[in-house]
């Protein structure tokens, strides 16, 4: 009888205190919001900010297409463009499927600490799988292209760019990486860039960064051995050389082959001589698929064309090294491992102007192991 009492006693509570909880009301209808799906920033001629973004608008009616729009503001600040923006735009903008941010070369020469900060400061907007991407000319005409065949402007660059980083051209950076790179004396980041020509989104290859400025640019090609020297890779890095077989028929001396879809060894070692100068030896061994090769390969012939391919890629690697010291650019994190192992050497260091005094050793072993099932 008690127990029964102080069940009833219990329910009664709980029902009594449900109702005085109150629901959640903040809530927004998916009709009623506008999706930024990308952004682009550019400096003007009177060197305000100008944003562009593509807004995707759900469909009034189930089981159609969604549309998207193109608008653009102004204002002296990133957040003030934002604002005006909002107040042009019908409905809310929210950036729940925020994916990219263009910025155009020339505002990322001045830096890109004043374009992120919104980004960073705001807890609202998505930093984790966000992309930044740096343009040639202005990031907005990339935008106002609105579509690439059927696909809109937004979807064909995320298709583009993870293609890509699976072709190991780009490297993987989100705004996130980026931030802890800024954050980070020691290491510095490259970042995707693309042009159009006439009516098509090309790449360029990649933005190299000292600090927060742009400092240089490595092309397609320069990328992929990069993002290997990185020790980084994609599902595919194809390399087309020109080896010295004797052929009076040009094609049949080029090879194409795949070192992406094998494991790569990777060594990396930062030495510190008593003098306090720094050597760094970096190297690679490629494990090679033949993709395309128009002569035949047989044991003697294996082993002189890995040989050769072996010199040719560690040219190409000495080749990227220099271009990117050239640009000051520590995105092999030489200083963060000074920072760590030998924090003395670092104090006496003024990185800016030593790390292009830095001697890099470089080396690339390559070794076929597959020559496709037509041999």
């Amino acid at each position: 009888m008690k127990f029964d009492m102080k069940l009833k006693s219990n329910v009664l509570l709980i029902t009594l205190v449900s109702f005085c909880l109150t629901g959640c009301w903040d809530r927004e209808y998916l009709k009623d919001l506008h999706l930024a799906y990308c952004s682009a920033i550019d400096y003007t001629e009177n060197g305000e900010i100008k944003e562009t973004i593509e807004l995707i608008i759900p469909p009034d009616v189930e089981q159609t297409a969604t549309k998207s729009e193109i608008h653009s503001s102004t204002g002296p600040t990133v957040r003030n463009a934002s604002n005006q923006l909002r107040n042009r735009v019908r409905g809310n903008i929210r950036f729940i499927k925020y994916g990219f941010e263009l910025m155009g070369k020339t505002m990322a020469e001045q830096g890109l600490y004043p374009i992120l900060d919104v980004n960073y400061r705001d807890p609202s907007n998505p930093t984790s799988n966000v992309r930044l991407i740096i343009t040639e000319g202005e990031a907005s005409q990339i935008l106002e292209q609105k579509m690439v065949g059927e696909l809109k402007i937004g979807e064909f660059l995320k298709q583009k760019i993870d293609s890509l980083e699976e072709m190991s051209v780009f490297p993987k950076e989100t705004a996130d990486t980026v931030f802890r790179s800024l954050k980070d004396p020691g290491h510095d980041f490259a970042l995707p860039y693309i042009d159009r020509n006439e009516g098509e989104i090309i790449a360029k290859g990649v933005a190299l960064f000292h600090d927060q400025n742009y400092s240089g640019m490595l092309n397609p090609d320069q990328s992929i051995m990069m993002v290997l020297l990185m020790g980084q890779q994609g599902k595919n890095a194809r390399f087309t050389k020109k080896l010295d077989l004797g052929h009076s028929d040009d094609i049949r001396n080029f090879i194409t082959i795949n070192v992406g879809s094998k494991k790569i060894k990777r060594k990396f070692k930062v030495s510190i001589a008593d003098d306090e100068s720094i050597d760094v030896n970096l190297g690679l061994e490629l494990k090679a698929v033949v993709e395309e090769f128009t002569d035949t390969l047989d044991e003697k012939e294996l082993k002189k064309v890995s040989q050769e391919l072996s010199e040719l890629l560690t040219k190409e690697a000495e080749t990227v090294v220099n271009e990117i010291q050239k640009a000051n650019c520590d995105i092999f994190g030489v200083g963060r491992k000074l920072i760590a192992y030998h924090h003395n050497v670092w104090s006496n260091k003024n990185w800016s102007e030593d790390y292009r005094k830095v001697k890099f050793h470089t080396k690339v072993d390559v070794k076929i192991v597959s020559t496709g099932i037509l041999q």
